[in-house]
């Protein structure tokens, strides 16, 4: 790849590095101007790979190819600018991208969606144990209520949300989603990309979305007080909601939600179900970590949730009420078969899934 970007023109370059990310499976694309060229990076099962450099003649033509690609604006460089485009192929891709100048130059990162990705997936492949898959599913069951996903950032959440969407949208319910921005294609379902730049803020599409007659709604993220009050008065009056929280573990989700002013008595007559997860790769199925060409020789292939899944019965709405403590959730929850992320990595690594390197990695380092 090196020789192929030292005399290639910015569409052959743009393909091919689109080609390849393709065939390692890269979910992340990042072109980032340096004083001498380009940097390309690719994240690939969630860790970042150096590629290539690109020599710096070919930057703003690159730039110029992939703003032409994705119906962004050529002529503006100077403030963040976002984009998509599809590719077709055996596996056709929806591509995202986000444009945003730097000291040296605009950089490029692009995110690449299979489109067949949620179409194709269950809670079980997506590495849920089957006493969470019972959970989930109980909870999904219901004609109201809160789930939560949470977790940090690139750990699965909104693919979680959207397979339980997919197992709803049997139902022929009517479901509508609030995205920033719209990851997954989802066939039947209205998705509603904000735009909080533009005024379109979660709080304000789900005022909206109100009265669009829906069943079930999908908040791809409870950013704020507002927005948190909002979903919760929506649960509350006869509608399934969805929506992730950045918390370091599933029951953390309480207290930060108490914290955001939501009211326990809200709270504790809403809240259905927390899942807390994160993303692990997992063991080459092809050569069990001695490396291969179809891991490329990483001795990894592929990536599995590890979680944590907690239904809200009567004795934690009590805590709610209460405001107990995280640790007091915890120790309630544990009583009664609770098993924490940290437990189901290493289920999941007696059971040959992943490894201690791995789980160790996503947990604590």
């Amino acid at each position: 790849m090196k020789e192929i970007m030292s005399y290639a023109s910015a569409v052959e370059v743009v393909d091919t590095l689109i080609a390849h990310a393709v065939y390692v499976k890269a979910s992340d694309i990042h072109c980032d101007p340096q004083g001498s060229g380009v940097l390309v990076r690719m994240r690939v099962h969630g860790i970042m790979e150096e590629i290539t450099t690109i020599p710096k003649k070919l930057h703003e033509e690159i730039i110029a190819r992939l703003k032409i690609l994705a119906g962004a604006r050529t002529d503006l460089h100077i403030i963040p600018q976002d984009g998509r485009w599809k590719v077709e192929g055996d596996i056709p891709y929806n591509i995202r991208i986000s444009f945003m100048p730097t000291y040296h130059g605009e950089n490029a990162v692009m995110r690449l969606l299979p489109i067949h990705t949620v179409h194709d997936v269950s809670f079980a492949k997506l590495g849920f144990t089957p006493d969470h898959e019972r959970s989930i599913y109980k909870a999904i069951a219901k004609t109201s209520g809160l789930i939560l996903v949470t977790g940090p950032t690139g750990s699965g959440k909104t693919t979680t949300l959207h397979t339980c969407l997919v197992e709803k949208a049997r139902e022929s319910l009517s479901i509508i989603t609030l995205e920033d921005p719209i990851e997954y294609e989802l066939p039947g379902i209205r998705q509603v990309y904000v735009r909080q730049a533009q005024g379109m803020t979660f709080a304000h599409g789900l005022r909206s979305a109100l009265r669009q007659d829906p069943d079930v709604i999908m908040v791809g993220e409870i950013r704020d007080s507002e927005t948190a009050r909002v979903a919760i008065h929506t649960a509350l009056t006869g509608h399934l909601v969805l929506s992730t929280l950045h918390t370091n573990s599933s029951l953390e989700a309480i207290p930060r939600l108490i914290d955001m002013g939501i009211d326990p008595y809200l709270l504790a007559s809403t809240l259905r179900l927390v899942i807390g997860q994160r993303l692990v790769r997992t063991v080459c199925s092809g050569c069990n970590l001695s490396g291969c060409e179809m891991c490329r020789q990483s001795g990894y292939a592929g990536r599995a949730v590890i979680a944590e899944v907690c239904e809200i019965d009567s004795r934690l709405k009590e805590m709610i009420l209460k405001k107990a403590s995280s640790a007091s959730y915890q120790s309630y929850a544990r009583s009664k078969g609770f098993i924490s992320m940290a437990e189901d990595g290493i289920e999941k690594i007696e059971w040959g899934v992943t490894t201690h390197t791995e789980v160790q990695r996503v947990l604590y380092e």
